[in-house]
């Protein structure tokens, strides 16, 4: 059986993922292993809900600070839910979430990647695709997909 040493969490502030956290805090006590708390800025997202690009694509550097804060706010609060006797540090990246995750992992060379599910439906899975589908087809680990 093998032993997880290293597990890897994508958050973005969801209940699926704060399951996928609770799971992975529990798996890292029984294995003594460290997570790292991954949260991925997807920037276009990011900057279309908010609405402030000017042209030409530029990116106003208070915009920017902002989405990075939010982030970070994000990784902060999943970081907080973790025992204190398991060893976790936090990861802001900026990209897109199925690439990042993916890149990430194996770069990083963790053994599992624990993380959330949207709860796609099989159709809406099909037609818009989906995160945790991709990071589970394209992985170099295991992955635990949290619903």
């Amino acid at each position: 059986m093998p032993k997880f040493q290293t597990i890897l969490v994508p958050v973005d502030g969801s209940v699926n993922s704060e399951r996928a956290l609770s799971y992975a805090a529990y798996l890292a006590l029984q294995c003594s292993a460290s997570i790292g708390v991954l949260h991925v800025v997807n920037l276009s997202s990011a900057v279309a809900a908010i609405g402030h690009v000017g042209t030409g694509g530029y990116i106003p550097d208070r915009v920017l600070d902002d989405i990075q804060e939010a982030g970070q706010s994000v990784i902060d609060e999943a970081l907080k839910k973790i025992p204190p006797e398991v060893e976790a540090k936090g990861f802001l990246e900026i990209g897109s979430p199925k690439d990042i995750v993916v890149t990430f992992c194996a770069e990083k060379k963790y053994d599992v990647v624990i993380m959330g599910s949207r709860g796609l439906g099989t159709i809406e899975q099909l037609v818009l695709g989906s995160v945790s589908s991709y990071v589970l087809y394209h992985s170099n680990c295991p992955v635990m997909v949290v619903k």
